[in-house]
């Protein structure tokens, strides 16, 4: 094979890769911020994760207790897409 007929066959084979790569971040975000929380947001669960995002969590909750303990500090979390699919259901 000559180095002419491969060179369609190596960008078709880079364009592949890319194209898995590019796919694969869309299935994770990964957030690095500073949590806040000012005293009265604290008592209602709202936490602030530098200017991208807000968490809402439920008081005495292990996500609230980890949030709370590291206020003013710098925390990385990771967003994945779940293995399976369900509908949550709100319990009242």
């Amino acid at each position: 094979m000559s180095r002419r007929s491969m060179v369609p066959w190596i960008l078709a084979g880079l364009l592949l890769a890319a194209y898995g790569l590019s796919r694969a971040n869309d299935r994770e975000v990964r957030l690095t911020a500073e949590v806040s929380s000012a005293d009265h947001e604290l008592g209602e669960g709202y936490f602030s994760l530098g200017g991208d995002a807000t968490f809402v969590v439920k008081p005495g909750s292990d996500l609230f207790r980890f949030l709370s303990s590291h206020r003013g500090q710098k925390i990385t979390i990771l967003l994945t897409e779940g293995e399976s699919r369900h509908l949550s259901k709100l319990k009242r």
